[in-house]
């Protein structure tokens, strides 16, 4: 009988304790998606520009255009070696971290696209290209945006591919004409 009391106060200390521990990761994570770094106008203007250059690429691969592509990709490579991130390191350490070093994987990522002659080739970069942008988005958190994470799960042989939009409407980059609205908005960040 002793045992068994001992089992039910055991028991129930482990479930409050659990309890206890859950409640604060919820108030964690609920503070830290909602907190949100108040940036200078021109930082964010920076941001957003790039940003808006990585949506010109990302157009130009929904129009299978190898031209268009390379315009924007030089533009976008350019915007991305310009990038200071002084101001995300003075406001988030943690965010510039997770980050360092990521705009010049993009580039050197865009680098290399433009260097393939094939467009499934460049396509390919582009998919590192999108996940880079993800990442850096995610830890910046622009005021005033709202990025569309999209997926296809039938690129590249359906290993599935994600890219960043501006509208919650699927434009496929990684089809094109073939496959224009074969995709799905998979995550919405709102900042």
């Amino acid at each position: 009988m002793k045992n068994l009391f001992l089992v039910v106060v055991l028991s129930l200390v482990f479930i409050a304790c659990k309890n206890k521990e859950d409640k604060k990761g919820e108030e964690t994570i609920k503070k830290t998606d909602s907190s949100t770094v108040q940036y200078s106008q021109s930082f964010l203007q920076t941001i957003n520009t790039t940003l808006t250059s990585y949506y010109a690429l990302k157009d130009a691969f929904v129009a299978s255009d190898t031209v268009k592509i390379n315009v924007a990709g030089v533009e976008l490579k350019s915007l991305l070696d310009s990038l200071k991130l002084d101001e995300l390191y003075a406001k988030d350490t943690l965010a510039f971290a997770s980050i360092n070093g990521r705009p010049g994987d993009v580039s050197a990522e865009i680098a290399g696209m433009l260097g393939e002659k094939e467009l499934e080739r460049k396509r390919e970069s582009f998919e590192l290209i999108s996940n880079g942008f993800y990442d850096m988005m995610r830890a910046i958190r622009p005021t005033g945006t709202t990025i569309y994470y999209q997926y296809c799960p039938m690129a590249f042989n359906d290993k599935g591919a994600y890219w960043l939009s501006n509208a919650d409407s699927i434009r496929n980059p990684y089809f094109g004409k073939k496959m224009l609205t074969c995709g799905e908005v998979k995550e919405t960040m709102n900042y």
